[in-house]
């Protein structure tokens, strides 16, 4: 049985599309969830994590970068010999967010691989959470929103990473959302057609390098192999939080820059029944509009 949080984030580290880094940079900037009214922009400038599912959710990001820098979230060393600073004021939370991004895309193997694909998860489930937030605030555009709680129910915090699942139900609930995921972003991969035989062999090759089983390279191999399955996708999605998750991560898997991607992407959208408001602040998050 795979780990599908454990895959993901080989996945991730695979680097599917050159943009990825760059996506998750701006997601977690003054744009994005980092930003004036943002998920992040509230913890770090706010309470320095203290309390409730908030908390839990920037726990979730630090523990991701300390566990790829190869420390602990508020002593741990950067690759490059820097101290990674604890969360709390403005300047230290904004180098923390820029290490998060860098830690994202630098780990391998092992435990990294894991806290890559649960701190990807806090992301885009962050990111939702923002959109829906937003838009019922009735502030579509990523800046000035003036919403100034986190409104998530529990099923809500579990789902975008804020809380650790409790039970087993709970950490199935999140292991299914994980491979609904895998198998979001490697459709989105086949938007221009099929994936070709040398980017399977180039994608896999990079998963074999992150340490993945042979029952995960059987699981990603068998995945590519499937045709274009768009509506099994959107007939698997639980609810419309998970459904922005999945079209976020979606954007993390390919360029956007064909007509056949941004057909895809449309599709997909409508597919899930997103608001226009939740997409447009999806895409401005990750840079794209």
């Amino acid at each position: 049985m795979i780990n599908a949080t454990d895959l993901l984030g080989s996945l991730i580290n695979s680097t599917m599309t050159k943009s990825g880094p760059g996506r998750i940079d701006h997601t977690l900037g003054n744009q994005g969830i980092g930003g004036q009214g943002g998920i992040l922009g509230q913890i770090l400038g706010g309470s320095g994590g203290a309390g409730g599912g908030q908390g839990d959710l920037l726990s979730t990001l630090t523990k991701m970068a300390g566990s790829m820098m190869g420390g602990s979230p508020q002593a741990g060393h950067a690759r490059s010999g820097g101290t990674m600073p604890a969360p709390g004021g403005a300047p230290g939370g904004t180098d923390l967010l820029g290490q998060l991004s860098s830690a994202i895309f630098g780990g391998s193997g092992g435990s990294a691989r894991g806290a890559t694909g649960g701190g990807i998860m806090a992301v885009l489930g962050g990111l939702a959470l923002d959109a829906f937030r937003k838009m019922n605030a009735g502030s579509p555009d990523s800046q000035g929103a003036t919403a100034q709680n986190i409104d998530a129910d529990d099923l809500s915090r579990l789902i975008a990473g804020m809380r650790k699942p409790a039970s087993r139900e709970e950490e199935q609930q999140v292991q299914d959302i994980a491979t609904l995921t895998l198998k979001a972003m490697i459709n989105a991969a086949k938007a221009d057609g099929r994936i070709d035989a040398e980017e399977s062999r180039r994608i896999v090759g990079k998963l074999k390098e992150d340490g993945i089983t042979d029952e995960e390279e059987r699981f990603i191999v068998s995945e590519m192999q499937k045709p274009l399955d768009t509506d099994g996708i959107v007939r698997a999605v639980p609810n419309q939080q998970v459904g922005a998750q999945i079209y976020a991560a979606s954007l993390l898997a390919i360029e956007v820059d064909t007509d056949a991607e941004r057909r895809y992407m449309q599709d997909l959208a409508s597919k899930l029944d997103l608001n226009s408001n939740v997409v447009r602040y999806i895409q401005t998050s990750v840079g794209m509009a």
